[in-house]
């Protein structure tokens, strides 16, 4: 299987540098969550990823950082500082 053959995580995670939200965030999905959304989450970084970042926030209207982006769905989670908020977007099946 070649990687254009390899399913994309259905979710996107956009993140910048010099973004404590964005740091707490990641720390929140590797600690109280272990890790178990890793597989799932795409991490799509401003400075490392320039053009992809541009596409999915001109696509998504996402203006700040950071976001957690259902592909399927297009649904957004901005509001990423609470435990529960995070894991209840990751656990719901978007339509």
């Amino acid at each position: 299987m070649t990687d254009s053959q390899t399913p994309m995580p259905p979710f996107v995670l956009l993140t910048q540098d010099d973004c404590p939200n964005c740091e707490r965030l990641k720390l929140m999905l590797e600690k109280p969550l272990r890790g178990q959304f890793d597989a799932q989450i795409e991490v799509l970084h401003r400075q490392r990823h320039p053009e992809a970042f541009s596409a999915l926030t001109e696509s998504s209207g996402v203006r700040s950082t950071p976001a957690l982006i259902h592909r399927a769905s297009g649904k957004v989670l901005l509001n990423t500082g609470g435990l529960g908020e995070v894991r209840s977007f990751l656990l719901t099946p978007h339509a």
